[in-house]
């Protein structure tokens, strides 16, 4: 890959994630952003249009949650919100396969969005399984996938979420 592509890719990715940084910090005020144009990444910040900090996510859109897990892909959040029954169920499997140890409900919810009884019934739809561990009552409940989960473990979690996006 040519270095000239690298950054192209940089500069848009650095594009990105300040927008990201602008909508995730809605009490900020014009002011505050302006304060900012003399700073290192005033270059950047100027040059960001409004459609840039107000677009909806698309997919590819990643933020940096502040629990610890991977990256959110605002895509597949959004995706994920509008899954159903045994659909939604493998999403939960798939992101607790990504999940750097057990988690509990916010985790999830952080990761896949929709009313907190959808979640709640595909965990305890994979815990009948065999496939899901709780542990633990209430806000300090805690999910873990047995080990293999029951998916296929020739292919990574994030590939089958891609595929089944086309």
């Amino acid at each position: 890959m040519e270095i000239s592509h690298i950054e192209t890719l940089l500069r848009e990715a650095e594009r990105r994630a300040i927008a990201q940084v602008i909508r995730a910090h809605s009490e900020w005020t014009l002011l505050q952003l302006f304060s900012n144009l003399e700073g290192p990444r005033g270059e950047v910040l100027s040059a960001l249009t409004l459609r840039e900090i107000f677009a909806e996510p698309q997919l590819g859109s990643v933020v940096m949650p502040n629990d610890g897990g991977p990256p959110i892909d605002q895509g597949l959040l959004e995706q994920a919100k509008r899954l159903r029954g045994r659909e939604f169920s493998t999403f939960v499997r798939e992101v607790l396969a990504e999940a750097p140890g057990p988690v509990g409900a916010a985790y999830l919810r952080a990761r896949l969005g929709g009313p907190r009884w959808k979640l709640q019934g595909a965990l305890r739809e994979l815990e009948a399984a065999g496939v899901v561990v709780r542990r633990g009552a209430t806000s300090s409940t805690q999910y873990r996938l047995i080990a293999g989960g029951g998916r296929d473990p020739r292919r990574a979690p994030s590939a089958e979420r891609q595929q089944r996006s086309r």
